[in-house]
């Protein structure tokens, strides 16, 4: 009698990760003053929320802020040809004309006119997670071994409206990011997803930092029990950077310290749109933070009721170095 084994299916993985910020540094009370907030309202963003610096240049394009991270990303390949999806993420839906295409700009910028381009937005500040969660679907649908997908996440604060919300203590800034997944690379493996768009009673229409909690919270749990791991077993969450006000009440929710959600970036750079969980990842790896055998829980809210959560898992083995090296 024959045996028939199913081979396991490739695993998912996270390459290189790189992030851009503009030059111009301003402080949190410099840009508040500009929304016309009082000096006790400017203080609950320093004082309460932990915010202190950010990064804006009104006088760049959308594409000096997108393209140098993905430029760093791409000069790594070995294998340029092997990227089959190039992916802009962003969280605002008009970041350009409507005749203008960012995502095709991207990819024959980057040399990648082979590739197919697209943007997704809709999840708002949660859409890098769901981008991740996106190609990797695709990879595995459409893809062969060492095939690619890039992710570029960030655009501009173009209008002082899409700035500042008060109520939960979001200040955006300009930043960008850019990351390659392969199917059965030798980066950080991806092992679960969780997303969840919520729909709320018409007596609850209005996202609530309370409400945001709670959700996300059951967001990155279900992440956690789809990777068959529990909270014990996370080395870092790999958060959003709306304000630490958020953080210490989803830590809480979750029973773990602070001390294990990773929130040095709130006061350097502020929130980046749906960018910061890859930005803080690559300060992690920049900064040698992230072990063999980790685990690395990533997590984002955006405004509207998108959650999403992204754990993955460092090798134990060291890296190699090479073409799609992390």
């Amino acid at each position: 009698m024959s045996v028939t084994t199913r081979a396991r299916p490739l695993p998912v993985t996270l390459g290189v990760v790189a992030s851009h910020f503009p030059d111009r540094e301003m402080s949190v009370e410099e840009v508040l003053d500009d929304h016309g907030l009082s000096t006790a309202q400017r203080r609950v963003f320093r004082r309460v929320h932990g915010l202190e610096n950010l990064r804006l240049d009104p006088d760049s394009g959308l594409f000096d802020l997108l393209l140098p991270a993905a430029v760093e990303v791409v000069a790594a390949l070995d294998r340029p040809d092997r990227v089959r999806y190039v992916i802009y993420a962003h969280a605002v839906q008009q970041v350009a004309p409507a005749d203008v295409d960012p995502a095709r700009i991207l990819a024959s910028s980057l040399g990648l006119e082979h590739a197919d381009a697209f943007a997704v937005t809709q999840h708002n500040c949660a859409q890098s997670l769901v981008a991740l969660d996106l190609a990797a679907d695709l990879l595995r649908a459409e893809g062969a071994e060492g095939d690619c997908a890039l992710i570029v996440s960030g655009e501009r604060v173009f209008s002082p409206l899409a700035q500042l919300d008060y109520s939960l203590g979001q200040l955006l800034a300009d930043g960008a990011a850019a990351c390659l997944l392969t199917l059965g690379g030798d980066g950080d493996v991806i092992r679960s997803h969780a997303v969840r768009d919520d729909v709320r009673p018409p007596d609850d229409a209005r996202q609530t930092g309370e409400t945001g909690v709670r959700f996300l919270v059951e967001t990155m749990l279900q992440a956690v029990a789809e990777a068959g791991l529990t909270l014990d077993d996370l080395d870092l969450v790999v958060p959003h950077n709306v304000n630490k006000t958020f953080w210490r009440q989803a830590a809480k929710s979750l029973g773990i310290p602070l001390s294990t959600v990773f929130l040095e970036n709130i006061p350097r750079y502020s929130h980046c749109f749906s960018a910061d969980p890859l930005i803080n990842y690559a300060t992690l790896r920049a900064e040698g933070r992230i072990r063999a055998g980790g685990n690395y829980l990533m997590a984002a809210v955006g405004v509207g009721g998108s959650y999403a959560a992204t754990v993955l898992t460092r090798p134990p083995c060291p890296l190699p170095t090479g073409g799609n090296r992390p």
